[in-house]
């Protein structure tokens, strides 16, 4: 999937309710020039970002990442993970894309949760974009370690280590080295 995709479905959804770029952006606190510059496919929203938009636009977060839904069980098998990568920023300036996000349940339909593998990069000197959404998450590191910024504690986590949080409370996950790390990220966003 490409992640043009996320903004063509953000556009048909708002247009399908008739709803105003300005309208959208005051029920979701998302600027305007992101809203159209999610819409064009310049910049590729956070999933707080995207969290935000989706309650505004009454669809599941699962509905934007991958726009298409099945009643059935879903099974991602491990070549389709290889070659169905997302990336998507850590901040709302996109200025963060140190996260490659894999979907694990891409078109299960009405989900609560939202399974990925991430792979995790070192953040960028100096840039320190939390994300603070409504929801849980629930993080087990597969290899590497990584650096949980969470309020203001700091956890490292490596292989086999996990960790359970509000993430209504800004946070931030980083590697913990300079080696891209993976972990089997879920989040729940109560709908």
């Amino acid at each position: 999937m490409k992640i043009t995709i996320i903004g063509k479905v953000i556009k048909q959804l708002r247009e399908e309710q008739s709803m105003s770029i300005e309208e959208l952006s005051n029920r979701s606190s998302v600027s305007v020039a992101k809203i159209e510059e999610i819409e064009n496919g310049t910049v590729t929203p956070s999933i707080g970002v995207m969290i935000k938009m989706s309650r505004a636009l009454g669809a599941r977060l699962g509905t934007l990442l991958d726009g298409q839904e099945s009643m059935g069980a879903v099974v991602t098998r491990a070549e389709s993970l290889k070659s169905s990568t997302e990336h998507l920023s850590g901040g709302e300036m996109g200025t963060n894309n140190h996260l490659g996000f894999y979907s694990l349940a891409q078109g299960k339909k009405d989900r609560s949760m939202e399974p990925m593998i991430v792979e995790v990069e070192a953040a960028v000197d100096g840039v320190d974009l939390r994300s603070e959404h409504e929801g849980e998450e629930f993080i087990y590191v597969l290899s590497g370690a990584i650096e949980v910024r969470y309020g203001q504690q700091t956890h490292i986590l490596e292989k086999g280590d996990s960790i359970y949080y509000d993430s209504i409370v800004p946070h931030l996950i980083v590697s913990a080295t300079s080696d891209t790390a993976k972990i089997l990220a879920v989040i729940y966003t109560p709908y």
